[in-house]
């Protein structure tokens, strides 16, 4: 019985290669070394969030423009939130997928979240069908790492805006790492608000807690 119980709590541990190649994860009192156990199951690590788009893995570093090139290295510092705007096609998605990915291997391998601003939307509809709005809403804010991609392509309802600005608010004031990729600017995602006083205080915050990077 303690073996099956143990196999089903491990299934759900998680760590990184760096760690477990050092022989510093273990589970509670039981010696647990990863490289072991995972050539004895064939299996490997990922060197790539399962989501990573797969027209975006080869990615050239060199065809972005020099400050998507910095912006790839970027890592959260004291303003631990990356605001990437710019027209379309400059390379604002492939940039956010490098620093998403970096941070998803290096400090959270099951707790970073990439949405679409259209899954987004899937997402607060589902919650409010399945009467757990609430609980979807808690998890974009507390998840560690959290991607908004194309933010301002979603259809602004008085709901919309509600939640995106609460999301970003509790976020921001917990310091909690958002990365968003849009190709609006200050002034035309304020126009695309409905609600002024909201759109104000959501621009607010990615002023004074995102590192903003024009593409």
């Amino acid at each position: 019985m303690y073996d099956t119980v143990k196999e089903v709590i491990v299934g759900k541990y998680y760590t990184c290669r760096t760690c477990a190649e050092a022989r510093k994860t273990e589970y509670w009192d039981t010696p647990f070394f990863y490289p072991e156990l995972m050539e004895k199951n064939n299996l490997v690590w990922l060197d790539q969030h399962p989501d990573y788009p797969i027209a975006f893995l080869d990615t050239d570093i060199n065809r972005l423009t020099d400050n998507l090139k910095a912006a790839s290295a970027w890592t959260p510092t004291d303003k631990k939130s990356l605001l990437l705007h710019g027209t379309t096609g400059a390379g604002k998605t492939r940039t956010a997928w490098i620093v998403f990915n970096r941070l998803w291997m290096d400090d959270f391998p099951s707790r970073a979240v990439w949405l679409s601003m259209r899954k987004l939307e899937m997402a607060i509809e589902k919650g409010f069908e399945e009467h757990k709005h609430g609980q979807a809403l808690d998890f974009l804010c507390t998840v560690p790492v959290l991607c908004f991609d194309d933010l301002g392509k979603e259809r602004f309802t008085q709901r919309m805006e509600t939640d995106i600005f609460a999301i970003i608010d509790e976020r921001t004031s917990n310091n909690r790492t958002t990365i968003i990729t849009t190709n609006y600017n200050s002034k035309t995602l304020y126009d695309r608000f409905n609600n002024k006083e909201t759109a104000e205080a959501f621009i607010r915050r990615l002023r004074d807690y995102f590192t903003a990077i024009h593409a």
